[in-house]
């Protein structure tokens, strides 16, 4: 029992501490990771952001990020969202050209200078195998973040497991009594 508890609580927890980690990098008085630094006196170009984002395959990467959000809202959503509307909304969200987006933010934080230097260590043995590395790290630092969330859940499960079911047998008492009480004919003779 107690590890069922731990488990539902774990559950509806992963949504919270997902968002949580996502901000958790932020500056002190910054919204969702946006620091305070002063804009570059010479920011950088369109041409530098795009040559970044093909290096870095970011576009790729949120791309791939939309498609799976696109799914999983896909598996859970009410029936009346056909699935001719997921298709049409795969299609439109892919044709999101994500340059003129992203031109802005980046010109808003980063140099000329700051971008040639970033777009020139990628170019490098080393930039590359960071880049080539990284869906395997973020993979290992996921995995490794889920088992220690999943554990923190169990811990914290076990904690409050008796206060956990004494509410939990509270709240079904009410609804048990609630309703009408039904005689089931016997069936044998």
């Amino acid at each position: 029992m107690k590890s069922r508890i731990a488990a539902l609580l774990l559950a509806s927890c992963v949504g919270t501490l997902t968002a949580t980690a996502q901000n958790a990098a932020a500056p002190a008085g910054s919204k969702a990771g946006i620091s305070s630094v002063a804009p570059p006196a010479h920011p950088c170009t369109e041409a530098q952001v795009r040559e970044l984002l093909r290096l870095t395959h970011a576009i790729d990467i949120a791309h791939d990020a939309m498609k799976e959000s696109l799914h999983s809202s896909r598996v859970t959503s009410a029936p009346y969202f056909t699935p001719g509307f997921w298709d049409d909304m795969e299609a439109a969200v892919l044709k999101i050209d994500f340059v003129p987006l992203a031109v802005p933010a980046y010109q808003k934080y980063l140099s000329e200078e700051d971008m040639a230097a970033a777009i020139d260590f990628y170019k490098t043995p080393a930039g590359r195998r960071i880049l080539d590395s990284q869906p395997f790290v973020a993979s290992a630092v996921s995995d490794a973040a889920r088992q220690a969330g999943e554990q923190a859940g169990i811990e914290v499960g076990k904690k409050h497991a008796d206060e956990i079911q004494r509410l939990m047998q509270q709240q079904q008492r009410p609804a048990q009594s609630s309703q009408p009480s039904i005689q089931v004919p016997s069936l044998s003779k």
